[in-house]
């Protein structure tokens, strides 16, 4: 019997030939499986560096503001009491009120997390808040307050009057002012004050993603103040 050419079979292959009919359909999908696998391994640990990376600058964020506050405020107190005439009372902000140091708890909600502080320093001359009534003399007679809503501290110029100005970030969540005498126990009699007590706490706005939760800071310092 005579075969005829095409009863042969396929051509067999001359050694050292190479098949370039292409991957095979099981072939590329392994390999977009490995390459899948191996691209969701790298987002995961990018997303964890990225996570890691605004942790730490949120926190480092959130030290920074904390320390503005709590500096600004003990620059301000330091200048409490500072009365080289001896005032006993000024027209300003109103008419006839009494040179105080300081005055605990100016909005009488029995919640020290504010101070009204008054110094001769803008500039030191006899006059607490200006000439003749004119109450222009900025810093002589200023309220420290914290704003739980706004999560700010507040400067309010009493001379100049108007709204309270936030001096720091939407960040402080709690803010205590506590007072003691000159053997450091705690009093509420303004003229006894010696020494102030500030706690400064701050929290980042949104959750660490690493965590889960927000980022906190509290910070404490003590002021000597002249009230006599």
């Amino acid at each position: 019997m005579v075969n005829h050419p095409d009863d042969r079979g396929p051509p067999r292959q001359a050694p050292g030939f190479r098949d370039t009919r292409g991957f095979t359909i099981a072939e590329l999908l392994v390999a977009m499986l490995i390459t899948v696998t191996m691209m969701g391994a790298a987002l995961t640990v990018a997303d964890q560096v990225s996570r890691g990376f605004n942790a730490q600058l949120d926190g480092a964020l959130l030290q920074a503001e904390a320390r503005f506050a709590m500096e600004w405020i003990e620059t301000t107190l330091r200048t409490a009491g500072s009365n080289p005439y001896d005032i006993a009372t000024t027209n300003c902000p109103g008419a006839g009120t009494a040179f105080e140091a300081l005055r605990l708890d100016p909005n009488g909600n029995a919640v020290m997390d504010d101070v009204r502080l008054q110094a001769d320093i803008n500039p030191p001359n006899g006059l607490l808040g200006g000439v003749g009534g004119v109450c222009d003399e900025t810093g002589e007679d200023v309220t420290i307050a914290h704003d739980p809503t706004a999560r700010t501290i507040t400067l309010l110029d009493n001379n100049l009057g108007g709204t309270p100005t936030p001096m720091t970030d939407s960040v402080i969540t709690d803010l205590q002012f506590t007072y003691l005498d000159a053997n450091r126990a705690p009093t509420t009699v303004a003229a006894a004050v010696a020494f102030v007590q500030v706690l400064v706490t701050a929290e980042t706005p949104n959750a660490n993603r690493a965590r889960g939760a927000a980022d906190s800071v509290t910070l404490t310092t003590e002021v000597r103040v002249r009230t006599r």
